[in-house]
């Protein structure tokens, strides 16, 4: 053993404890939600005791937790932003906790804590899954894709929101003379999420949103959320199984849904989406991508991994791979987009 130890370039294990500690960081969160201690601070500024008082809470147990929220970047201390250091630190929420973390805003991620809760039972089945190749779930069949995806649909807006607002943002600047109102089909619209920056834009902008019947009440409500849902209209059921009008739609968005459908379903999927766009008309892809070398970013290449255990077929794309599917499908253009906070590309085909 020492020998071995000897041909060996010690180094502290960071790379792996960094990894461990964040199930500690995931307990953090959840705790700070439940006991509501970013609540606590929608009136300003309080100190840890103050906390403690106004939730029944032990003192020491919400200082030590404030602190690691600081640390998180989940609060801000007062006392590190150029003020007077008290005798007290004073606790305050920041741009990440007030848009994410606080109920009553319309990208709080309340709900998908809870759904994280149910990703990670499914997770501990992954050792079993790659010995058996049998996934935990199937959402891609139609039976369990109408159990799971209205929970997971509304759970998810927070994730995407301001993605998908960056997106419409980036387009507009690509194409400035472009001004006209666009008819967009949303394809496994779910939320809307990807969708809904486009009603926003120009109310004369009409969305067809395309689900199952399930989902398309979930579609219904966060679309009134966001006070666009005039400008909806729902085409029901499973794509596979609704015939589109040619050359109808400007923009087709397939938000996170060719992941679920595996290679073969992705290549009839792309043709579908080409036949229904206008010649010149854009097709939105967003995805989780790795890297062409499949080394990189790591939740992306996880993300394989999750549909492994929850799909029979899902899987990943790199971007090379989507712009080869694409010119198959007879796209004469395919082209990124990736903003600063972007876990992965936005991808755009042009008919």
């Amino acid at each position: 053993m020492l020998k071995y130890l000897s041909t060996l370039r010690l180094m502290p294990p960071s790379s792996i404890t960094n990894i461990l500690q964040g199930s500690w960081s995931i307990q953090v969160l959840k705790s700070a939600v439940e006991l509501g201690i970013f609540e606590a601070l929608t009136a300003g500024p309080t100190s840890a005791p103050a906390i403690a008082k106004k939730l029944n809470l032990q003192e020491k147990g919400v200082s030590l937790l404030a602190d690691s929220l600081v640390a998180l970047k989940l609060l801000d201390r007062s006392d590190l932003n150029g003020h007077a250091r008290s005798s007290e630190p004073v606790y305050e929420l920041n741009m990440a906790s007030q848009t994410y973390l606080i109920a009553e805003s319309p990208l709080f991620m309340g709900m998908y804590l809870k759904q994280h809760d149910e990703l990670d039972k499914m997770w501990r089945n992954l050792r079993e899954t790659i010995r058996t190749g049998k996934p935990v779930m199937a959402v891609n069949e139609d039976a369990k894709a109408e159990e799971i995806f209205p929970h997971l649909a509304e759970a998810i807006v927070p994730l995407n929101y301001c993605i998908a607002a960056d997106v419409v943002k980036y387009l507009k600047e690509r194409n400035k003379s472009d001004k006209k109102a666009l008819n967009v089909l949303d394809l496994a619209a779910g939320s809307a999420v990807w969708s809904i920056p486009f009603a926003q834009d120009n109310r004369d902008n009409h969305v067809a949103a395309l689900d199952f019947p399930a989902v398309l009440a979930v579609t219904r409500r966060i679309t009134e959320r966001f006070d666009v849902a005039a400008q909806y209209t729902e085409v029901p059921g499973n794509w596979r199984q609704i015939k589109l009008t040619p050359d109808l739609y400007d923009v087709i968005i397939l938000g996170h849904i060719l992941h679920s459908e595996g290679l073969e379903m992705t290549k009839q999927l792309l043709a579908y989406c080409f036949a229904a766009l206008k010649p010149g008309g854009t097709l939105e892809i967003a995805e989780y991508m790795p890297n062409d070398e499949r080394t990189a970013p790591p939740y992306a290449l996880m993300f394989g991994l999750n549909m492994y255990l929850a799909t029979t077929d899902g899987c990943i794309f790199s971007f090379e791979e989507l712009t080869s599917l694409c010119l198959a499908a007879g796209f004469s253009h395919v082209y990124k987009h990736q903003g600063v906070e972007y876990d992965s590309p936005v991808v755009f085909a042009t008919k």
